[in-house]
């Protein structure tokens, strides 16, 4: 496999990651109609086909890298967690920081 395909593949993969989610976050918005949970879910859909196509990838990129971030400190603080969810939520966490990471990284 050449660079270029294990590039295409691992964002693909990437996208995978967030597409995914987002979908079962969409369906479950939508049933609770919560208009702001569900404007979220598709931006990260949105977001997720934008970086699986390769569009604008150094932006979009860098701009789900940044909500990652966000989303850890808000959706996963884990020093707030009780302790049946702290192992969860830390998980979650540092999940994020290091798909931030690897976002940060595509060009």
């Amino acid at each position: 496999m050449n660079a270029d395909a294990q590039l295409i593949a691992g964002r693909v993969l990437m996208a995978a990651a967030f597409i995914g989610p987002a979908l079962s976050h969409l369906a479950d918005s939508v049933n609770r109609r919560v208009a702001t949970e569900v404007a979220m879910a598709l931006v990260e859909v949105v977001a997720g086909l934008a970086l699986a196509a390769g569009r604008q990838l150094r932006w979009v990129a860098l701009a789900v890298a940044a909500f990652l971030v966000v989303d850890a400190f808000l959706a996963h603080d884990f020093w707030n967690a009780v302790p049946s969810d702290h192992r969860n939520q830390l998980l979650h966490f540092f999940k994020n920081l290091a798909l931030a990471g690897a976002f940060s990284m595509l060009k």
